[in-house]
């Protein structure tokens, strides 16, 4: 047991539990808004993943020095502990939106904690490689089980899932005390990490892997985002699916496929080799182009499933680069949140636009091929990307070899 809830598998949990209760929320917000008679839920939902999403842009300057500066393990507390007050005032009737944005700034503290804490507890790029795919693989596991379970929850009353989602935050809330608390550094002070935040920021974009890293997983992410979202629509009209719970188990597919990604990436992309996954990109966006075309159920799940593998083949090894660059040039924590800047600028824009062409009345599909041609537009940039990318790992790997000679 002890050896079964070691540090990593102990974070592995915690953050399957945190993630879980994240996506199950958001079909809980889903039902709420249906269920309100808005005129056009869909829109309405749109806005609120926005408002959501925007504290991560505002917070991104601040989050990353805490995460630094205090332990780890304490910052992941109180991320869950920010959610879970998110989801206790919907018990009080509060607007869903008002209580999604609290559930974001939970979610913007807890994610550079998160992510952080494994160049802690690992020491090689493979370790960090095999960290990530769990964490991922994790990851995508809740948001299966949270969506397929939000979905079921939500059909027809909001008080169980409301609950349900509660007691899963603070059980996520509790595993966090079996984490080693490991002091951060304290000398960070927030009013001077906030202004380093620019330079920080751009101090990433200098470097090629880094570079490479954040342009990947923010198209990655954009294109996620706006799948989810309209896939709500979408299903109805290709398919004829409009029930919440059959909804969730379809955006639940692609969240399988992701779970495999975690067992292949190790093999098709190994450490050393990072900069392969730029390949797998182009097969996911290949994949998003394929399902808008199809109104066959069967061929639908299996696209669905393929860019849910081509996707974590793509960002998994992506989010190793970053972490790898980062821990060694900025800090673990003000990376994530650099990440999260420039990941959820890029989704709030792609969701912009989406939001945009439904009020231009462009069918769901046709916003859906122009999400997907912005994402072809990020992937080819990284094609081109590729020379420095092989370049700047051999001038590492030599620059470290002569270090060994001397």
């Amino acid at each position: 047991m002890k050896r079964w809830l070691s540090p990593l598998n102990t974070v592995v949990l915690t953050q399957f539990l945190s993630a879980f209760a994240d996506n199950l929320n958001f079909f809980l917000i889903v039902g709420m808004v249906k269920r309100q008679g808005v005129d056009n839920p869909d829109i309405a939902v749109n806005y609120i993943q926005i408002a959501f999403l925007a504290a991560y842009v505002v917070l991104a300057p601040i989050v990353g020095a805490f995460a630094d500066k205090k332990a780890k393990s304490n910052v992941l507390l109180l991320g869950n502990a920010l959610k879970a007050v998110g989801i206790a005032m919907l018990l009080f009737g509060l607007p869903p939106a008002l209580c999604y944005v609290f559930v974001g700034i939970g979610a913007v503290v807890y994610s550079p904690g998160k992510y952080g804490i494994l160049t802690e507890l690992t020491s090689t790029e493979s370790e960090l490689l095999r960290a990530n795919a769990k964490v991922e693989g994790s990851t995508i596991l809740a948001i299966l089980l949270g969506t397929v379970a939000g979905g079921f929850l939500a059909q027809n009353s909001d008080l169980p899932a409301i609950l349900t989602c509660l007691g899963v935050y603070l059980l996520s809330l509790l595993m966090t005390f079996i984490i080693p608390a490991r002091e951060g550094n304290a000398e960070l002070r927030y009013g001077k990490e906030a202004m380093q935040f620019l330079r920080d920021f751009g101090t990433m974009f200098r470097n090629p892997r880094a570079r490479f890293s954040l342009i990947g997983t923010g198209s990655f992410w954009l294109t996620a985002a706006v799948l989810r979202i309209a896939l709500i629509a979408w299903l109805p009209l290709n398919l004829g699916i409009t029930d919440t719970d059959q909804q969730s188990m379809m955006i639940g597919i692609t969240a399988v496929g992701v779970v495999v990604s975690a067992f292949l990436t190790p093999k098709l992309v190994p450490a050393g080799k990072l900069h392969r996954a730029f390949f797998y990109g182009l097969f996911m966006v290949a994949s998003v182009m394929l399902a808008t075309m199809t109104y066959v159920l069967w061929l639908t799940i299996v696209l669905l499933f393929l860019i849910g593998i081509f996707g974590g083949i793509f960002v998994i090894p992506l989010n190793t680069m970053l972490q790898e660059e980062g821990k060694s040039t900025i800090g673990s924590g003000k990376t994530i949140a650099v990440q999260n800047f420039s990941e959820n600028i890029l989704t709030v824009t792609g969701l912009l636009i989406y939001l945009t062409l439904a009020q231009m009345n462009v069918s769901v599909n046709g916003s859906v091929i122009g999400i997907g041609l912005v994402l072809l537009l990020f992937i080819l940039f990284l094609g081109t990307q590729l020379p420095n990318i092989t370049g700047s790992r051999r001038k590492h790997r030599n620059g470290m070899r002569s270090g060994d000679d001397q």
